[in-house]
């Protein structure tokens, strides 16, 4: 059975990758058995490779507003869409092919094979890829199926103005030799991927794994909507998994902050508010996908009879002599003839439908954008909520009120405790002396 190869962009969860919490989605039992090729600050990342750079060009202003303070904010301020660091998520196999452990908790033999070919990629990558920087790598173990976490940054040398290295990744492609971009469905980053992917399937033969990639037909006949449709998903349920690791850490950082009073109820109410949002927005993604999923199901059955008739037309054409160094011509049925006739005449039906799977991507990821900047927000107020219980000293407090049944007993005493006060006052005020009667 052919294994697939997954290559996709990353959401860098640098938290998630190095497990500095656990989500629901990890197994903490296997935890060790994962691998750190590498985990650097990317501040202290940032200063190996562009420090130099940045010190030699603010030794020639003469202006100290010209000046640049750090680089690593400079990026991430930028108008430019730069991004501070880039990840891919590659994985050999699926959780039903791949999966880690077998019925009787032991690792599987597809696992291990799996684990051998991601770890001779990631030893390889950086001696592979001179311009993208690993600052952070890992191997998981200890989810359903192996797979890598690769964080870099991108760098490209030889600028004539400013710093002479600079974060791009369009440039450091080609300062590595990648094809120059020709438009927005050509670019120098579909390229590289395009020679990781083929890198990949190497190594796979080696170790004896059949592969497929993820959105190419293994027929000589697919269709580009067909693979179009199917990267697009793929892209749509990496992000998606990472998406639901986020958001189970912002339920572990609310879980773990065991503070608050009863003054903050308001406070608490509106992030539970915002965290019941952010599962009906990662609802209606997987609905999504799951609506892509079907489509893709329905091209693929669409083209079983394409490849019968593509058959019968071989069986039937009849090469004829060139003449004259002239170009080679067959003979064909007049009803194979109209077939292709036929055929022609659908491309343009399928031209549409490549375009309509293609904005419905558009569409999905602009919807999983959303969800990213609400988890941001939302991990941002969780942060400033805790500090604050922190400085305040609200933490026991808050963790009796979490407490349902600790929280009613203590109202219920509260209030016992009012009335036996109420009860003690009325039986200490002395009684009122009667007035003499006048005879």
């Amino acid at each position: 059975m052919a294994k697939t190869i997954s290559f996709v962009k990353g959401k860098g969860s640098i938290n998630h990758n190095n497990r500095e919490f656990i989500a629901k989605n990890v197994d903490a039992s296997r935890t060790s058995m994962n691998v750190i090729y590498v985990q650097i600050p990317i501040e202290k990342a940032y200063e190996e490779i562009f420090g130099k750079a940045v010190a030699d060009y603010n030794a020639k202003q003469k202006r100290n507003d010209r000046k640049i303070g750090n680089y690593l904010s400079k990026v991430k301020q930028s108008k430019n869409n730069e991004k501070v660091f880039y990840e891919n998520v590659v994985q050999i196999g699926k959780r039903d092919d791949t999966g880690i452990l077998d019925e009787n908790g032991n690792i599987t033999e597809a696992a291990r094979l799996a684990k051998e070919v991601l770890d001779e990629y990631a030893r390889t990558f950086q001696e592979r890829n001179p311009n993208l920087i690993l600052f952070n790598a890992v191997l998981h173990m200890d989810e359903a199926t192996p797979h890598l976490h690769l964080d870099y940054i991108p760098v490209a040398h030889g600028y004539k103005t400013g710093l002479s290295t600079r974060n791009s990744l369009s440039k450091g492609l080609q300062e590595m030799g990648i094809a120059p971009a020709i438009g927005k469905n050509d670019t120098e980053t579909m390229h590289w991927q395009q020679r990781e992917r083929d890198f990949l399937e190497e190594l796979c033969k080696e170790k004896g794994i059949e592969t497929e990639v993820l959105g190419i037909v293994r027929d000589n006949y697919s269709i580009p909507e067909y693979k179009a449709a199917m990267r697009e998903k793929e892209e749509a349920e990496a992000e998606l998994e990472i998406l639901n690791s986020e958001k189970e850490e912002a339920i572990s950082l609310i879980d773990a902050t065991d503070s608050q009073i009863q003054s903050n109820y308001e406070v608490i109410d509106e992030q539970e508010e915002e965290l019941k949002q952010i599962k009906e927005r990662i609802e209606a993604a997987e609905l999504k996908i799951r609506s892509k999923q079907e489509e893709i199901n329905g091209i693929a059955e669409a083209m079983k009879p394409s490849y019968a008739e593509i058959q019968e037309i071989e069986s039937k054409v009849t090469p004829v002599p060139s003449m004259f160094g002239k170009e080679p011509m067959v003979k064909l049925p007049k009803t194979i003839y109209d077939k292709l006739i036929a055929r022609y005449q659908l491309a343009d039906t399928l031209e549409r439908l490549y375009h309509q799977y293609e904005f419905e991507a558009r569409t999905l990821k602009i919807k999983i954008n959303d969800l990213k900047a609400e988890v941001s927000f939302l991990k941002k107020k969780v942060q400033q909520f805790t500090d604050f219980i922190e400085t305040k000293g609200l933490v026991e407090a808050f963790k009796e009120f979490l407490n349902p049944i600790k929280a009613i007993e203590k109202i219920k005493d509260d209030r016992a405790k009012r009335i036996e006060q109420r009860t003690m006052k009325t039986q200490e005020m002395p009684a009122k002396k009667k007035k003499p009667s006048v005879r």
